[in-house]
């Protein structure tokens, strides 16, 4: 007779994620001062983040690599550098923080009710492969 080991993972929903982005990304709101498009560009990155950490790291620099992959050639050295470590860091708190979450997000919209951000996301049912 087989044995067969289950992985138990705790499910999650759209909100549980958009809440988890949120918490990655509120705390940076504050050096946007009211400028809600670099609000919504620090969500698109710490999204771009979120869905990269669902994968695995090869090596050592495989996130970093993936990261440069994704940034315009024509962007400078010291604001690739800054986006990186960004990104980088959003994962690395993002696999801490919300390990068992591993649902990619397709589609994301924010919106701002009185001052206060609100997520909205469309997660993948399952971690993508």
């Amino acid at each position: 007779m087989s044995n067969i080991s289950v992985k138990k993972i705790s499910s999650c929903t759209n909100a549980d994620v958009a809440n988890a982005v949120l918490s990655l990304t509120v705390p940076l709101f504050a050096a946007c001062g009211d400028d809600e498009s670099m609000k919504r560009n620090l969500i698109s990155m710490a999204i771009t983040a979120w869905n990269l950490s669902l994968f695995d790291a090869t090596e050592e620099d495989d996130y970093k690599n993936k990261v440069e992959a994704r940034l315009s050639e024509d962007l400078a050295d010291n604001k690739k550098q800054i986006f990186t470590k960004f990104v980088l860091q959003i994962i690395t708190t993002k696999q801490e923080k919300y390990p068992s979450m591993l649902k990619g997000i397709k589609s994301w919209e924010l919106s701002f009710e009185n001052g206060s951000p609100s997520l909205t996301v469309d997660a993948l049912p399952v971690k993508p492969v």
